[in-house]
């Protein structure tokens, strides 16, 4: 993995130094993604919200579903409450997406892919597993 940090710091003011800049996590996670890009490598950020008995119950559902799947490592590091997931087979990763997705109302996630963030990565991360699917 290659990293400029000069793509980091904006350009100066009046010629002024550059010697802060401010960056996000979405910057640093989007980051990570697009250098694994070439590894297809899909981080899912795990969001479990406060406990109550709906997050357990919706935690404890989505643990079932993975174990049926056979994704017995993925439902641990669930149970686990695990906060980012990296994948290197996006059939896999989209896999638990959508399992996430269907299977809890409680725990949210976001989709990091090939540099792209959100919805953008999701979509990528489909298309990249239906072909693999197709081969």
């Amino acid at each position: 993995m290659t990293f400029d940090v000069e793509m980091l710091f904006v350009d100066s003011v009046d010629g002024a130094e550059r010697v802060a800049t401010s960056i996000t996590h979405k910057d640093i996670v989007t980051g990570l993604s697009a250098a694994l890009a070439p590894q297809a490598v899909a981080v899912l950020h795990m969001l479990y919200p406060r406990t109550d008995a709906r997050t357990h119950a919706s935690l404890d559902a989505l643990v079932e579903a993975l174990n049926r799947h056979s994704m017995h490592q993925v439902s641990r590091l669930i149970a686990e409450k695990a906060h980012y997931l990296l994948f290197r087979n996006p059939v896999k990763a989209s896999r638990v997406l959508h399992e996430i997705r269907n299977d809890s109302l409680a725990i949210g996630v976001h989709v990091y892919y090939k540099g792209l963030a959100g919805g953008a990565a999701e979509r990528l991360l489909d298309a990249d597993a239906r072909e693999l699917r197709q081969r």
